[in-house]
């Protein structure tokens, strides 16, 4: 059994508390390690990946996100800066983070990092122990295929970790749990020592705590008090996260040669989003995205232009501010005034959400359309992308509890760069950009829909 004594002395110092030292125990093959935002729970599925690793020879442990490029400033940063300690007892392969392939220990054991977009070398390969970190992203067929792989044999038992926050009621981490088929272990704000010292919370956990007081709804619930719970009033209901729903992990084939158009909500308090969409028989793709708080305008253009590069675009929409425009188009970005009428809008999104008779929607996402993720917006448990927004996206409600006609003003950045380019489908709006380069177009000017 794994205990706190199988951690190298040389490694940073860990004692685990409430669920963290239940996972240290635990050796059922299935594990649903759940709690609120800042409880401890990677870190203690790390560290348990730390020991096994240590303890057993040969052991092999994979580290599992949705995608491999979002463990590189979260999960690996735990890992190797908390986790890990001093550096001689461990190989590193790879320069940097976003580039690490595995950690392997002297004793033969290996730790892996992963992503489900690229699962070639995952399921090929047979581990003893799978974390899967921020498990609420996966879904439950490949959580299934995961546990196909579990059969290395080294360390006398085979374990698989989910590591979340609280979802939905509905969602299939909670159903497995409450069907018996994985063990639920609790993890709470009091087990993490840089939260609570043992007797009060700590100036970290006061400020942290402070800033999940702050939120509401349905993230107040699932967040600070680790509650399974539906988000009442959604504005798109029709949205589905699941595989067979809005989400994609790959382009279609041949994506690149489609008609492409770029939308925009300038911000910088609030985020700053820049959406780029293609466009195959009505139906736009979400391919990439800029979502970034406390940068200034210019830089942004600069961003976009080199995002941009090689890219053809039939219209550029955008917020109003005109200052903001000016810079943009100053710094090269040429935008179109977006249609910005909210009601109509959200109706042309839903109609494009809801499936036709082809059981297919017309409004899709590229699960890994976002560029880089604000450490600040995730900081203050704010959505990081417009993929994060759905579920916050909300009806104002009446004091009697009845919604109203209006969504909440709030966290609704991405939401709004999304109208604006799906109503500029509507109006006929155009410019061409050309390369994407600054230029002005060889073809360009205004023009009508024909």
């Amino acid at each position: 059994m794994v205990s706190v004594a199988d951690i190298p002395a040389d490694a940073n110092v860990y004692e685990p508390r409430g669920g963290a030292r239940q996972l240290f125990h635990c050796r059922d093959l299935e594990v649903d390690l759940e709690g609120p935002a800042g409880t401890g729970k990677s870190r203690a599925a790390l560290e348990k990946a730390n020991a096994v690793a240590e303890k057993y020879p040969g052991a092999r442990i994979l580290l599992i996100r949705k995608t491999r490029v979002s463990m590189t400033e979260s999960v690996l940063v735990t890992w190797e800066e908390k986790v890990l300690g001093p550096e001689h007892y461990l190989c590193r392969n790879g320069a940097t983070r976003a580039h690490r392939t595995e950690y392997r220990y002297k004793n033969g054991s290996v730790v892996v990092p992963g992503g489900m977009d690229n699962p070639d070398r995952i399921m090929s390969t047979e581990w003893d122990l799978i974390i899967e970190f921020e498990a609420t992203e996966l879904s439950e067929h490949e959580h299934e295929m995961l546990s196909t792989r579990l059969r290395n044999g080294r360390i006398g038992y085979h374990q698989q970790i989910s590591d979340c926050n609280p979802s939905g009621p509905g969602h299939w981490i909670n159903r497995r749990a409450l069907d018996g088929k994985m063990t639920r272990i609790l993890s709470r704000h009091k087990d993490n020592p840089f939260l609570w010292d043992g007797k009060d919370w700590t100036d970290v956990g006061r400020a942290y705590m402070a800033t999940l007081e702050r939120l509401t709804g349905h993230r107040k619930n699932r967040l600070l008090l680790g509650k399974w719970t539906a988000a009442e009033g959604l504005v798109y209901p029709e949205f589905e996260a699941a595989a067979g729903g809005h989400v994609i992990d790959a382009m279609p084939d041949g994506w690149q040669g489609w008609p492409k158009r770029r939308s925009i909500d300038l911000g910088f308090n609030d985020p700053f989003v820049c959406q780029w969409w293609a466009e195959s028989d009505d139906a736009l793709y979400l391919y990439r995205e800029v979502y970034m708080s406390g940068r200034i305008i210019e830089d942004h253009a600069r961003q976009i232009l080199r995002l941009s590069a090689g890219e053809d675009y039939e219209a550029t929409v955008s917020d109003h501010d005109r200052e903001d425009r000016e810079t943009l188009h100053r710094h090269g970005v040429q935008t179109t005034p977006a249609t910005k009428d909210i009601d109509a809008g959200i109706a042309e999104v839903k109609a494009r959400l809801t499936k036709g008779g082809n059981g297919k929607p017309r409004l899709f996402f590229l699960r890994s359309a976002l560029v880089e993720r604000d450490e600040a917006l995730a900081d203050a448990k704010r959505p990081t992308s417009t993929l994060e927004e759905f579920d916050a996206y909300l009806w104002k409600q009446h004091r009697d509890g009845v919604a109203k006609d209006e969504p909440v003003d709030r966290d609704n950045h991405g939401m709004d760069a999304m109208r604006y380019c799906v109503m500029s489908m509507q109006s006929g709006q155009y410019y061409a950009f050309g390369t994407g380069t600054g230029e002005q177009p060889k073809r360009g000017g205004w023009r009508e829909a024909v």
